[in-house]
């Protein structure tokens, strides 16, 4: 359909008229001036769209003559079904549904619209149900796996999907990426010190009894200039006198190896009975690597005189070069209370092709038995993997894995980032790159949710002091500076150039309307950063009425390597919060893909 095609003719009778059409489609408002007319989207009134276009898929008009009217097409996009690609997804054995689903191009790492050139897709899924679906009743076999992620191939033929399973040596079914073990782990660790502003406050870092030699090391990740450290000395809201266990000297050095260490001096730290008490420390250095060494002896390492406990802790150091905050920083130490494993996994989430490297941004997820059924987890942060590409395949085996400061809470509201990522370089296809990767997320306060954006340097990626953050008028360093740049996004979506079509030149974001409704809702902005408009609804998922009972769709997204401008493929998630439920229906629990069609 084009523009200023007729979708509906209709009589108008005198009185109030509702019009309906079978989809949301963009209108023109000229064709509409002078009339008492009300348009609406899924029930609720709809707002102009630009100065040109209204979408509806529901139209009131209210006539004091009987006429008539043909209802034309204006510019814009609506959404259908693309059933052949919901049917590569509706797998029935072995791989047998999964949610999350990415995509990347592992021939050359172009991720705009419009590709001349077949190439290789891989698609990732944050989870994933194995087993077998009678075909007849759709009731799922006992036993039904869940491995989270896995990973499936569209090669240049583009003939089919092909899904893979990981297995171990005894062939069991297993996750492709799963935390690495020294990331795994909780309890009074040194990595707690720096690790700051996160939801649920960590315990600090506390000493096992009466260690033989005490030091922490922290890595900053490269050589980085230290003006000041921040110190807060170890407390305990139980009991004032468990501050005795704070450390009270230490001597400091610095190296750039880890084997050559410079004295940079002694420092003594004042007691602390809460958050607020800090010893702020002057050194004017620059090292990669920072080492506290403590006097592992009661009332001289410490401040216990009486107890004779034999513990030495901390609460937080913090690194800052003037006003600005280092969060880049690995921990370690010599001796440690408490240490056991979160047993926490990885949700896939977006990334990008820097490269011969697949960069991933996946959540790092804990159990929580306290939410409701289908919802008992928990986001304890943000990793980051790289994965080489070789023969246009994964290499999983030798993924290398960190974790990122990328997932912060202050005064109620939460930051996380990698729900969307936007290569505008030269290897992804970019026209006049700037030579960034965008890497999207979102801030929720009290259950609203708002995109935020970050970008780096493809070189510089793995530092993630170098990341910027868009404060809504600038870039800087400091992600709890971000501001929302769209309302109601989902915490998964993309944001991708368009190329051609109504709105070449804009940045598409295409999302969820508040992540689990039926509502798949699209924004245009200006620049990566926008201004965006207000997201505009423009297809309502039907599993919910098909399917009923506790069915729900959430983060939609577009695949712009797989898609034209004026063709754009995107997918959204279907799933249910009774696991009865997708046991009984396995139709349930699919990927569905639609089209916007540019008109």
């Amino acid at each position: 359909m084009k523009t200023g095609d007729i979708i509906k003719q209709v009589k108008l009778e005198v009185g109030k008229n509702i019009i309906n059409l079978d989809r949301i489609y963009p209108l023109k408002l000229d064709d509409f001036k002078g009339m008492n007319t009300s348009f609406y989207v899924n029930k609720k009134p709809s707002a102009a769209f630009d100065t040109e276009t209204i979408y509806a898929d529901t139209i009131e008009i209210e006539c004091s003559k009987a006429s008539k009217i043909d209802i034309l097409l204006g510019k814009g996009y609506y959404a259908e079904k693309d059933e052949k690609w919901t049917s590569w997804f509706n797998k029935k054995q072995r791989w047998a549904g999964g949610d999350g689903i990415y995509s990347f191009n592992l021939t050359n790492g172009r991720d705009q619209f419009d590709q001349k050139e077949k190439a290789t897709n891989l698609f990732v899924f944050g989870d994933t149900l194995v087993g077998r679906v009678d075909e007849l009743t759709k009731r799922r076999y006992e036993p039904l796996l869940m491995p989270n992620n896995s990973l499936a191939y569209l090669d240049k033929d583009q003939e089919t999907v092909k899904f893979h399973l990981n297995t171990t040596e005894k062939d069991s079914v297993t996750a492709f990426f799963s935390i690495d073990p020294k990331y795994d782990v909780k309890g009074t660790l040194p990595q707690n010190l720096v690790t700051y502003d996160q939801k649920q406050p960590n315990d600090g870092w506390l000493s096992g009894f009466n260690p033989k030699y005490l030091w922490l090391v922290f890595d900053l990740a490269k050589k980085t200039k230290v003006t000041d450290l921040e110190i807060v000395n170890y407390f305990s809201h139980e009991s004032k006198d468990l501050s005795s266990r704070g450390v009270r000297i230490f001597q400091l050095f610095g190296s750039d190896n880890e084997i050559d260490w410079t004295f940079v001096g002694e420092y003594k730290v004042e007691q602390s009975f809460s958050a607020s008490n800090v010893t702020r420390i002057k050194i004017d250095q620059e090292f990669r690597y920072f080492k506290f060494d403590i006097n592992p002896s009661m009332a001289i390492g410490n401040y216990d005189e009486n107890w004779n406990e034999g513990l030495f802790g901390l609460k937080s150091v913090k690194f800052f070069d003037g006003d600005r905050l280092y969060r880049d920083i690995h921990a370690s130490g010599s001796s440690v209370l408490l240490e056991e494993g979160a047993k926490a996994w990885i949700w896939l989430q977006d990334g990008a092709v820097i490269k011969d490297q697949l960069y991933f941004f996946p959540y790092t997820v804990v159990q929580d038995l306290n939410q409701p059924e289908g919802l008992q987890f928990g986001i304890k942060g943000i990793s980051m993997i790289k994965v080489p590409i070789v023969k246009e395949r994964l290499l999983h085996q030798a993924s290398y894995q960190k974790q990122t400061p990328f997932c912060l809470h202050r005064d109620g509201t939460d930051f996380t980032v990698g729900g969307a990522v936007m290569a505008d370089t030269v290897q992804a296809g970019a026209k006049s790159p700037g030579n960034y990767i965008y890497v999207y997320g979102y801030k929720t306060t009290f259950g609203f949710r708002q995109m935020i954006a970050g970008r780096v340097r493809p070189e510089t990626i793995e530092l993630f002091d170098t990341w910027e953050f868009y404060d809504g008028k600038k870039w800087q360093p400091d992600l709890l500076q971000a501001q929302g740049l769209i309302d109601h996004i989902s915490t998964e979506f993309s944001v991708s150039k368009l190329l051609d079509g109504p709105y070449e030149g804009k940045y598409l974001a295409v999302f969820t309307f508040d992540t689990n409704t039926a509502e798949v809702a699209f924004a245009l902005g200006d620049s990566p950063v926008g201004p965006f408009t207000d997201p505009q609804v423009i297809y309502i998922t039907p599993e919910q009425a098909t399917f009923g009972k506790t069915t729900y769709t959430y983060n939609a997204k577009a695949h712009p390597q797989l898609s034209e401008s004026k063709s754009v493929l995107v997918t959204y998630n279907t799933n249910t919060y009774s696991f009865e439920h997708n046991m009984e229906c396995a139709d349930v629990y699919n990927p569905r893909f639609i089209r916007f069609i540019a008109t």
